[in-house]
């Protein structure tokens, strides 16, 4: 991919099954990075091995936020970009049900933490020509789901009005700010939705495309927005959704129409 050699960025949520295809995508396309997550990074053995530091951090501590930035100014020379996929799911998130305490939690980390990261990031991507910053929201800020996630559905929103925001207060500063929204991609978050048939068909029913996305095409969605490839956009979100959020009545193998809800 054109315009990646040498950027330095930082993934933010590092340690899921999505920050570590992003990781090994970005080290093919020999960037330098810094793997950041609340936990202790364990991603693949091929990226550590190839030199990317790594740092704990808690995206809802603003000082442990400014202290990453810092980090990578130090150790990598500067930030090019920023990717943002922490993320949670509270179990107890269910419209009327939610508690007060689910749902701020749920914004702490799915917005609150990327206001921080975003905040703390800019005076750095500033210094650069071709700065970006990628937040990963969700299918469900475009299409919202009756499954129990109301907090969840609300923080994605917040993140791609957040993203668009600080696309148009940059625009002419350089920096592109740009939202990849996913839809179903089997991890070790969401498996449960799919872990036998039953659950499967009734979840694939509604997916155009019939399947689920692999780490590797969120990934590679990601990485695109990072290059220079991308540098005439800013302030979108590019739904790698299988189809779904722009679905009302799909077709099944047999070509029988189904309403997508």
């Amino acid at each position: 991919m054109i315009g990646l050699r040498d950027k330095r960025i930082i993934i933010i949520g590092a340690n899921g099954c999505l920050g570590q295809a992003l990781a090994e995508r970005l080290v093919a396309e020999n960037c330098r990075l810094l793997l950041v997550d609340k936990d202790i990074i364990k991603s693949a053995e091929q990226v550590t091995s190839d030199g990317c530091l790594t740092m704990v951090a808690d995206v809802r501590d603003a000082a442990q936020v400014s202290k990453v930035m810092a980090y990578a100014e130090e150790k990598l020379g500067g930030i090019d970009g920023l990717v943002n996929m922490a993320a949670i799911l509270m179990p107890e998130d269910a419209a009327l049900e939610t508690p007060l305490a689910a749902f701020e939690a749920s914004l702490a980390t799915n917005l609150t933490g990327t206001f921080l990261t975003c905040q703390a990031a800019l005076p750095y991507l500033l210094k650069g020509q071709h700065s970006a910053i990628v937040n990963v929201s969700s299918v469900v800020a475009h299409a919202a789901s009756a499954t129990a996630q109301l907090a969840y559905t609300s923080a994605k929103g917040g993140v791609e009005a957040l993203t668009r925001e600080i696309a148009m207060a940059y625009a002419r500063q350089g920096i592109r700010a740009n939202c990849v929204a996913p839809g179903p991609v089997l991890s070790a978050r969401n498996q449960h939705y799919f872990d036998d048939d039953e659950k499967w068909q009734a979840r694939r029913q509604y997916i155009p495309m019939g399947r689920l996305g692999k780490p590797h095409e969120i990934a590679g969605t990601i990485a695109f927005l990072l290059s220079d490839d991308a540098g005439y956009i800013t302030g979108t979100s590019i739904l790698a959704d299988g189809g779904i959020a722009n679905a009302y009545v799909i077709k099944d193998e047999n070509g029988d129409a189904t309403p997508n809800g």
